[in-house]
C-alpha cells in the first residue's frame, strides 16, 4: 500500500470556482447516486468558515475514483493537493488516466498493507453505501457476495478499517 500526494491543475467546472479566493480542504470524496460527493470546509477571504457538502460531476474527481485509489484529503487553492491511499496498480491506473505532479509516494510497512480481500471487501462496502447514513446495504449482503460468515465479514472490515485509519493517522 502507498501513501501518495499529487497536484493537479484546477479544472474548469471544479466546485472550487463556486468559492472564488477561497481554499477547501476536502475531507471525503467518495461517488454518490449522481456524481461525486464532497464534504469540505470551505475558508472565504473573510475568513468565514463553513462546511459544504456536494454532489457534483466532476470528471477529475470521478477518474481518480475510478483508478481505485481512496481520497483520504485534497486542498484547493491556486491547485489541487490530493492525499491519496493506493496499491501500485491503482497508482499506474491513476498515473494512465490523470495528469499530475507527484510531491511524495511512501511505503506503509507490510504488517499495515491491506490483504487483496480486505481491500475488495472494503472497496465493495464503500461502493454500494455500506458506510453511508442510513446504511445502503446490510453486512449480511456483504457476507453473501463473498460468500462468507457475518462475523468473518465483520472482522475483515474492521482489520482493514482499522488499517487504514491507522495509516491514515501516521499511528
Amino acid at each position: 500500500m502507498l501513501r501518495v500526494r499529487i497536484k493537479t491543475d484546477i479544472p474548469n467546472y471544479c466546485i472550487a470556482k463556486k468559492f472564488p479566493g477561497a481554499v477547501l480542504r476536502i475531507r471525503n470524496l467518495c461517488r454518490g447516486e449522481k456524481g461525486i460527493k464532497a464534504l469540505a470546509s470551505v475558508k472565504t477571504p473573510n475568513g468565514r468558515t463553513t462546511i459544504a457538502i456536494d454532489e457534483h460531476r466532476c470528471p477529475l474527481a470521478k477518474r481518480i475514483l475510478d483508478s481505485g485509489v481512496i481520497v483520504s484529503s485534497a486542498e484547493i487553492s491556486d491547485c489541487i493537493v490530493w492525499n491519496l491511499v493506493c496499491g501500485e496498480d491503482a497508482f499506474r491506473r491513476l498515473s494512465d488516466t490523470v495528469e499530475f505532479e507527484l510531491i511524495g509516494k511512501e511505503v506503509f510497512s507490510e504488517k499495515d498493507e491491506l490483504t487483496f480481500n480486505e481491500h475488495e471487501m472494503l472497496k465493495f462496502a464503500l461502493e454500494r453505501g455500506f458506510f453511508d447514513s442510513p446504511k445502503k446495504i446490510k453486512l449480511s449482503y456483504i457476507a453473501e457476495e463473498f460468500g462468507i460468515s457475518k462475523s468473518t465479514a465483520s472482522e475483515t472490515l474492521r482489520r482493514a478499517i482499522r488499517k487504514v485509519l491507522k495509516n491514515y493517522f501516521d499511528l
